[in-house]
């Protein structure tokens, strides 16, 4: 999985004199990228890099309307790219559409903002901590990590809910093991019966899994989520009469007197173990929560902190399974312990009307039915192709379509369930470090009118005077033409 992370930090005019101090100082521990391209074609030319480097009155169209770069450099560690950049303080605030929201403000007196991104498949490699380091001891620019905060997730935040505790290690432990379908299918009979006779579970599982009826109840025991205890069985009707912790309080109560209810004495009925799920175990099992765990730990594990998950919530009416922040972009998530089917598909579609996520996910432990599927399709070119003009004070106007309706992503099966959050959650990461790289490459490079300037410079310094002069003639025509 490919990570992003952001670190900023607000610097003065003088802290900025420092920053090719700062490039090149870093240059002797990792590599740099744009300055030896730079090199490489000034060599050719026999020109200067600074000469070759992007006009500064040319980069607003490259980096979009009013976020000058003024300086920038990517470096690698081979494994890493580090990029560095300095922005006019008057681009910390700027839009980033609906996604830009900084939770960080920058200090008052500073001028510009130096910004560090790290791309790579590590969260914390080692050049980052030389880079903080370094920035802090030659700028003292501590660099501090940033945040993009959702517009839509604050308002729902805003409204008093709070965010998602954190999993104790024994519910993921024991929400793991119920992502097994036969040990989850075994659990809900249990749950669903009030209590269930040893004898009886085979009958539950499926044939291909009754001959581990012995290792699923057993890991449903040592999780906590299964208590045994003794049940009394009537000889003559043949039910259940009462039921106790173990058989040593059954014979102490037929011993003081207690008898069954067809009159013989509690000692002297058929005993037989019964199995019930714990309070821990019906907590886990009730709407499906393991799964909102197991989602939750997946989301942890690819860094979206515990602040910006929400999860069981009602928005309008509606039950919302997770909502979550990811680097700015609202994701919504639907998970389902079951087929997710058509009528599930209506009430997830008006789900997203009202939320309006970025992303809509749906999470299944089965399959999501192709008719759902296909819902999903049509519903989303029937918006394609609505009517673009309405009817407004007698005129009509163009309509302006929803360009950004969201495409929903399926994940099907819990065992894909930590490929697709690193896929999804990747997905935006990759599309942010694409979108950085974007904006400080054209700060670094040439374009055609630095290139033209400094061949044109070159051409008229004395050493290209003095090649001229020392060409031959031929055919009386001159070096001058």
């Amino acid at each position: 999985m490919l990570y992003f992370r952001t670190f900023r930090a607000g610097i003065g005019n003088e802290q900025l004199k420092l920053f090719n101090t700062l490039k090149a100082e870093l240059a002797d521990s990792i590599k740099p990228l744009l300055r030896p391209a730079l090199e490489a074609t000034a060599s050719v030319l026999g020109a200067r890099p600074e000469d070759l480097r992007r006009s500064r009155g040319t980069q607003r169209e490259f980096v979009g309307p009013g976020k000058p770069v003024v300086d920038a450099e990517i470096f690698t560690d081979g494994r890493s790219l580090i990029v560095l950049s300095v922005q006019t303080e008057g681009s910390a605030r700027s839009a980033r559409g609906r996604r830009d929201s900084p939770v960080q403000q920058e200090t008052a007196d500073a001028t510009h903002r130096l910004n560090l991104g790290v791309i790579g498949p590590d969260w914390e490699p080692g050049s980052l901590g030389l880079v903080k380091t370094v920035a802090q001891s030659l700028m003292a620019a501590p660099l501090s990590p940033f945040f993009y905060a959702s517009e839509r997730f604050d308002e729902l935040r805003g409204e008093g809910r709070e965010p998602a505790p954190t999993p104790s290690m024994e519910e993921i432990r024991a929400s793991e093991l119920l992502s097994d379908r036969f040990v989850r299918t075994l659990a809900l009979a249990i749950k669903s019966s009030g209590g269930l006779l040893v004898r009886d579970l085979p009958k539950q599982l499926p044939p291909e899994a009754r001959e581990r009826v012995d290792e699923l109840t057993a890991g449903l025991r040592d999780h906590g989520l299964l208590d045994s205890e003794i049940v009394v069985v009537c000889s003559k009707a043949q039910a259940q009469v009462t039921r106790a912790p173990n058989r040593d309080v059954l014979v102490e109560l037929s011993q003081k007197g207690v008898k069954c209810a067809c009159g013989r004495p509690l000692a002297e009925e058929r005993m037989e173990e019964a199995l019930a799920i714990t309070d821990f175990g019906r907590a886990l099992l009730d709407k499906a929560r393991w799964l909102t765990i197991l989602l939750l730990n997946e989301l942890t594990a690819v860094r979206i902190d515990s602040s910006a998950i929400l999860v069981e919530q009602s928005v309008g009416g509606d039950e919302i399974d997770c909502l979550a922040n990811i680097d700015g972009e609202l994701a919504l998530f639907e998970l389902k312990d079951k087929e997710f089917n058509l009528g599930n598909a209506y009430s997830f579609g008006a789900k997203i009307g009202i939320i309006r996520p970025e992303h809509p996910i749906i999470v299944t432990t089965e399959r999501i039915g192709n008719d759902a599927k296909e819902h999903f399709v049509r519903a989303r070119s029937a918006g394609a192709r609505r009517d673009h003009y309405v009817t407004y004070d007698g005129r009509y106007v163009p309509y302006e379509p929803d360009e950004d309706q969201a495409e929903i992503t399926y994940i099907e099966g819990v065992s894909n369930l930590r490929a697709g959050i690193e896929q999804f959650v990747g997905s935006i990461y990759r599309r942010d470090a694409i979108t950085l790289l974007n904006r400080v490459l054209p700060v670094a490079t040439m374009n055609g009118k630095d290139l033209l300037r400094a061949f044109e410079k070159k051409m008229h310094s004395p050493e290209c005077a003095a090649d001229r002069n020392e060409l031959p003639e031929s055919n009386g025509v001159t070096a001058d033409g």
